[in-house]
């Protein structure tokens, strides 16, 4: 019974959140490619999840999922997560130097649809939480778990204080261009990686089983 309690909470409940979350960053995508503003922004007056944003994601889940397969795939998480933090890293240098980011091309973007600040700051957290579960090194030294607390504690302060409309005067300036869709992805994969931090590691579960024994 311990056994499937531990399999439920955290490997289960992450596996459905990442199934939920790639079909909605999928969703997102089919809508800035048939201009359908309510996938990708909610409401007019809201900021819209960019395309790169989108596919970050995708890329973050999707390395979820290798690192909950029983063969663990320690290099296609570090690949993910990687290209995860490059895409963030790319548009933080392109914004810096006055360009309109990797979404440039999507004709459907507005002006102020862009990746926030904000977002490119818990992509980067989220991409070094990923990438420390593909590292047995980084494991051991508890940054997936620090990751996972770090991102919460900010994404939900943003959830509580943050206006999501567009030039609203409530908005919070580093998080200006963020969508509540963005920010409820971050929701998501903060609560997996914690979920997959917390789970008991091997050696634990047989020190158990022997005591028990």
């Amino acid at each position: 019974m311990a056994r499937i309690k531990t399999d439920l909470a955290h490997r289960w409940v992450p596996i459905l959140l990442s199934i939920v979350a790639l079909c909605f960053a999928g969703s997102v995508l089919t809508g800035w490619l048939f201009e359908i503003e309510v996938l990708v922004r909610g409401a007019a007056d809201r900021a819209a999840m960019v395309p790169s944003t989108a596919i970050s994601f995708a890329l973050l889940f999707s390395g979820v999922a290798f690192h909950l397969r029983p063969d663990r795939m320690r290099g296609a998480v570090l690949t993910c997560a990687g290209l995860a933090a490059a895409v963030a890293l790319t548009n933080s240098i392109v914004f810096s130097l006055g360009g309109a980011g990797l979404d440039t091309f999507v004709a459907a973007r507005a002006p102020s649809d862009r990746m926030s600040p904000g977002t490119i700051a818990g992509l980067l957290v989220a991409a070094l939480g990923l990438a420390s579960l593909g590292s047995a090194r980084l494991s051991r030294t508890e940054v997936p778990m620090l990751s996972a607390l770090a991102g919460l504690t900010g994404i939900v302060s943003v959830l509580l204080v943050h206006n999501f409309h567009r030039g609203s005067a409530l908005s919070l300036p580093f998080f200006e261009a963020m969508s509540i869709y963005t920010a409820l992805c971050l929701l998501a994969f903060y609560v997996v990686l914690l979920l997959i931090a917390l789970e008991p590691s091997l050696d634990r579960r047989l020190a158990e089983r022997r005591l028990r024994g």
